[in-house]
């Protein structure tokens, strides 16, 4: 069988009958990868159709935290501790060329949610407020980035001419703001990559992921945590992008900033000198992707989310035929003619996971978004019980430490976009209570819990993906080495004082 040429040619083989019934096998691996989230999700179904709310919102969450963790473990645990197999395998070797598992669980689970809510209760479908600008936005954004990810690469070594190793991985974080999180951790990894010992790889790996996991929340397009709620947020709390940066911008970037000083001491010196001869067509890219940004700081609307989709989908095939036409100069190359051979190549794999990123990874995270606001919906009533346990006699600060907190540990297991949308209802809730002030410091504890949370685990934050294959860190490594980063969070606690200082 001949090798597709493209991503989309890939995907299209993938659902023929043949293949398809050969592959069926999949879904039954993926049901033993997660049989938690599956009865968890039974049980969400139960008390969801009997109207009682409150356990159906539970048990929603434990679908999606289980679901997203279990899948991606088909890539981030098996495939390391069996290799050869695994790689081999006629059905399951489909899976190792895919990632964003976790992604595309959240997506399943939302999907099936949405169902649940048509067949049992079709009039609460009104009820869910779709981000759909938010989604396109996203999608647009996240696909011009990955054109611009290689170009970055030469503004590294700028930054790194004149700012030094720290230079590269501080800015570089930030600057996943403006080129959205994943695309950050692509042109760091690549860029560091071989800049590392063996040893020290876990360590740079998980130093990076807390960096840019911080560094991208200073603005809302490209963060998903910020970004899902980002509605909420502007609507019902009154923030605009500068409040943004006042209130979220202060604790990401200090964080960043010592977690960045942390990266440097991993990262050896460039063995030759560093060259920007292709500076200017990096800048004018750059630039590009700036002007979009700020598009959609001024404008905001059908036509924006128009242009989104069309650079979305052009972006989308012209990646998948450039990384086809290199997929055939690879086997071209090194002369791999049977599938085996390409199997097991870590090139051909290396950058078959590559095309499959970077041709479908913004429109998944588009889907992604929609599916956690379902999730996030049908979890409301359950996170209101919890708003109502939180003694009303704590003082506002305390409150905000112990929102703070929890989102963060949810954000450890679970995507952070989800434990956002989760607990921002939390916030909302003592609007009325304590006040619009007092609320916005609630909303900040949240937005600080789901951005710090994202770097415990692999499946914790979008760009841990990329991170972790490209430094070749597994899931235990990962977690043993991010516990070391820690004691960071006194960064944002610190700045949760401060702001408790400005907002009463």
């Amino acid at each position: 069988m001949e090798t597709p040429s493209t991503p989309f040619q890939f995907l299209i083989d993938t659902f023929k009958p043949a293949n398809f019934k050969r592959r069926f096998g999949i879904l039954s691996f993926l049901f033993q990868r997660s049989w938690g989230a599956w009865f968890a999700f039974v049980a969400f179904i139960f008390f969801y159709s009997t109207h009682q709310y409150t356990f159906s919102g539970l048990f929603i969450i434990i679908t999606a935290v289980l679901a997203m963790n279990g899948l991606a473990k088909t890539d981030l645990v098996l495939a390391h501790r069996t290799p050869a197999w695994w790689k081999k395998h006629p059905t399951l070797k489909v899976l190792h060329f895919i990632n964003s598992e976790g992604e595309m669980a959240g997506i399943f689970v939302g999907a099936l949610t949405l169902i649940v809510i048509g067949l049992t209760h079709s009039e609460d479908l009104q009820h869910i407020q779709w981000p759909i600008g938010e989604a396109f936005t996203l999608y647009g954004i996240m696909s011009f980035a990955n054109w611009t990810v290689h170009h970055m690469v030469t503004v590294m070594t700028v930054v790194e001419k004149y700012a030094g190793k720290f230079g590269v991985v501080f800015l570089g974080s930030l600057l996943s703001a403006v080129t959205g999180e994943p695309a950050a951790a692509v042109f760091l990894s690549e860029y560091l990559g071989n800049r590392v010992t063996p040893e020290n790889r876990p360590k740079l790996a998980t130093a990076i992921a807390g960096s840019i996991g911080s560094g991208g929340g200073w603005l809302p397009f490209a963060a998903p945590p910020i970004l899902i709620i980002w509605g909420i947020l502007s609507n019902d709390f009154g923030w605009s992008i500068v409040n943004l940066m006042m209130f979220i911008g202060l604790g990401c970037i200090v964080h960043a900033f010592v977690v960045s000083l942390m990266a440097t001491k991993y990262i050896k010196d460039p063995e030759g000198e560093l060259t920007t001869s292709h500076l200017p067509t990096a800048m004018m890219t750059f630039g590009f992707l700036t002007l979009l940004v700020l598009a959609h700081i001024f404008v905001h609307g059908p036509y924006l989310w128009l242009i989104d989709a069309i650079i979305g989908i052009n972006v989308s095939f012209t990646l998948a035929s450039l990384y086809g036409d290199k997929l055939l100069q690879l086997v071209k190359d090194k002369k791999l003619k049977t599938d085996e051979e390409k199997r097991t190549d870590h090139d051909y794999e290396n950058l078959s996971e590559k095309a499959f990123s970077a041709t479908f990874q913004p429109m998944l995270l588009a889907f992604l978004l929609l599916s956690l606001e379902v999730i996030g919906h049908v979890a409301e009533p359950f996170i209101e019980i919890i708003a109502q346990s939180i003694p009303e006699s704590w003082p506002l600060l305390m409150t905000a430490l112990f929102l703070f907190y929890i989102t963060a540990v949810v954000s450890h297991f679970a995507d952070n976009a989800l434990a956002s949308r989760v607990f921002i209802v939390v916030a909302l809730s003592f609007m009325s209570q304590v006040g619009e002030a007092a609320a916005n410091l609630l909303a900040i504890a949240v937005v600080y819990g789901a951005l710090y949370g994202g770097f415990l685990m692999i499946p914790a934050n979008l760009p841990n993906f990329a991170i972790s294959r490209a430094f070749h860190v597994d899931a235990g490594k990962w977690m043993k080495n991010a516990f070391g980063l820690y004691w960071t969070g006194v960064v944002y606690a610190a700045a949760l004082f401060i702001s408790s200082m400005f907002l009463k």
